[in-house]
């Protein structure tokens, strides 16, 4: 079975050989984890990891504005998010509309 007929069977609840999914190694995991472990582990889950190559450098994770630690970030709605771990997605710690008399000058984006 191709991996098309296997998603559509997935699909449509018709006992497919296996669940397709994407797995991953987060951004957080390349930051606490040694690398060299988790190479290994990607090297040894062909299934999780079909197409991966042993790099030659370390990798660089690159987080999302909300998951940067220290880096307090305003969205577009106004919110301020903050985390305490690189990596990890913050918490909503300052409101656009935490005071109710700021409603009639707020702006949705």
């Amino acid at each position: 079975m191709t991996a098309r007929e296997n998603y559509f069977k997935a699909v449509r609840f018709e006992r497919p050989d296996y669940i397709p999914m994407t797995f991953v190694i987060t951004p957080s995991c390349w930051n606490n984890y040694p690398h060299e472990a988790l190479f290994d582990l990607m090297e040894e889950h062909k299934f999780l990891f079909p197409d991966f190559k042993r790099p030659k450098n370390k990798v660089i994770p690159h987080f999302h504005p909300v998951a940067r630690k220290g880096i307090p970030y305003k969205d577009d709605w106004g919110c301020i998010w903050e985390t305490t771990v690189d990596g990890i997605t913050g918490t909503v710690t300052g409101h656009p509309l935490a005071d109710w008399n700021s409603f009639e000058m707020y702006q949705a984006p």
